[in-house]
């Protein structure tokens, strides 16, 4: 049975016959609800109404997912006949550097207007999507903006080297560039990138885009190719045209993909990368560049090319000699200031090895005039450091700045674990696995073992064994 409402002639507390209906009838979350539709002039048939309605994704926190969700769609069946969106993506909530929630209470609160005054806004918007997962909460801390802080003074600054290398470009890109690796490298490692970012952004995993975005950016491109690309600049000519080039496209696509975290200085600095290209003898490149990135085009993944993978291989073991030898010197206290010789020794990689030396000599602070590269060594040199890199070995002449028994110990430690890993995969490839795996796996796993023989032949040949 229904019984009607009466309304109440005198509060129920205080006795006072003083009292009177709210006037605003729509409360907090119904008028919330109205929202997909109500601000586009909804109950009047607008063109914004007819354009935007309905969306397709709604982003909100999960714990108003029935106070506010389910309200919209609700409301907008009832009011519209239609859905308002397709797909909801819930986020986290986002709490104190301790996992506590924000509170006036427990004095935690971070105030963001606060916080982007002091850091930036791109620093904390690019925060809180690459830091997060979807549907799980975010320990948010000031240290965490401000690293994001320093990657956008990253941005800023190699975006400043990119525009004064096209400022110093005297002639248009050539019509058959000669790529270098180091090129071709970087180029590989963007398409990558821009594969794994669509990927990524398909199935709403936003905060792994960015944290990819983030290390292509810093590392790839930052600390890697720019460091090449400043060798190949100073032959001038062809060499720079085409580097300055490579520059500018690489950012150019470094700064759309990163558009969507930190618009306010990619939209700066690629406005000023944009007219840099128009001045220069390259405006050909930047013709069908429109007047704002937030309106460019979207970077389109493309299929892989056979060279890519060669460029990325070759490369990466330009890499890992460069990080061997600069660990190995910060281990031993060798000062990066100190220019010292090496010898590469490589039956496979030489001819890579000789076109990058300049590279290498560069990025492991060797001496450039003092770097030999060989396919093999007529003796064992004598008061050396030996470090094994896959099938390069690498001499490093370090008699009285390092102590030599304590390089065989180390030497004898690497022996041992190369061969625990070939007993390991012998073992292996001899059981019923290589029968049953897929060829592919059992193939990666011959090549694990034929790359540890490799690595434990030129350790004993070191050792003298």
């Amino acid at each position: 049975m229904i019984v009607a409402r009466q309304d109440p002639a005198k509060c129920p507390n205080c006795g006072s016959a003083d009292i009177h209906r709210d006037p605003d009838v729509l409360d907090t979350w119904f008028s919330s609800g109205l929202w997909p539709f109500s601000t586009l002039g909804w109950p009047d048939e607008t063109p914004d109404l007819n354009y935007f309605y309905p969306t397709s994704i709604m982003e909100t926190g999960y714990d108003i997912l029935f106070f506010w969700v389910a309200r919209m769609i609700m409301s907008g069946l009832e009011f519209t006949g239609k859905i308002p969106f397709h797909t909801v993506y819930l986020h986290g909530l986002i709490r104190d550097e301790h996992g506590r929630k924000m509170s006036k209470s427990y004095g935690n609160v971070i105030d963001p207007l606060e916080l982007m005054n002091e850091l930036g806004t791109d620093a904390l918007r690019f925060t809180l999507l690459v830091g997060s997962t979807p549907g799980n909460d975010m320990n948010l801390s000031v240290k965490k903006v401000e690293a994001n802080r320093n990657f956008a003074n990253k941005i800023w600054n190699a975006g400043r080297f990119v525009i004064s290398a096209i400022g110093k470009t005297d002639r248009a890109q050539p019509e058959a560039p000669d790529w270098t690796l180091a090129d071709s490298w970087i180029w590989a490692r963007l398409q990558s990138l821009v594969r794994d970012v669509e990927r990524l952004f398909q199935g709403y995993q936003y905060g792994e885009a960015g944290r990819q975005i983030y290390e292509f950016f810093w590392g790839d491109f930052a600390d890697w190719y720019v460091e090449a690309a400043k060798l190949q600049l100073a032959q001038g000519g062809e060499r720079l045209a085409t580097t300055a080039y490579s520059l500018a496209r690489v950012l150019d696509t470094s700064l759309r993909l990163l558009h969507p975290f930190t618009p306010f200085v990619t939209e700066e600095l690629w406005g000023h990368l944009r007219r840099a290209l128009l001045d220069s003898p390259l405006s050909e490149t930047a013709a069908d560049w429109p007047g704002a990135l937030i309106v460019a085009a979207w970077p389109t993944p493309r299929p892989v090319y056979d060279w890519e993978e060669d460029s990325l291989a070759q490369f990466g073991l330009v890499q890992d000699i460069v990080r061997g030898i600069r660990n190995l010197r910060s281990e031993k206290g060798v000062s990066p200031a100190r220019r010292i010789p090496a010898t590469l020794v490589s039956a496979s990689s030489v001819d890579a090895l000789r076109r990058l030396s300049a590279t290498i000599a560069a990025l492991a602070w060797l001496d450039p005039a003092a770097l030999t590269i060989q396919e093999r060594l007529a003796a064992k040199p004598e008061s050396t450091i030996a470090l094994v890199v896959g099938p390069v070995e690498v001499s490093l002449p370090l008699a009285g700045l390092v102590d030599i028994d304590g390089e065989r110990i180390r030497l004898q430690k690497e022996l041992a674990e190369a061969q625990a890993q070939i007993e390991r995969l012998e073992k292996l490839l001899n059981s019923p696995f290589a029968e049953k795996a897929p060829p592919a796996v059992v193939q990666k796993e011959r090549d694990k073992l034929v790359g540890y023989q490799e690595t434990a032949q030129k350790l004993r040949s070191q050792l003298g064994d």
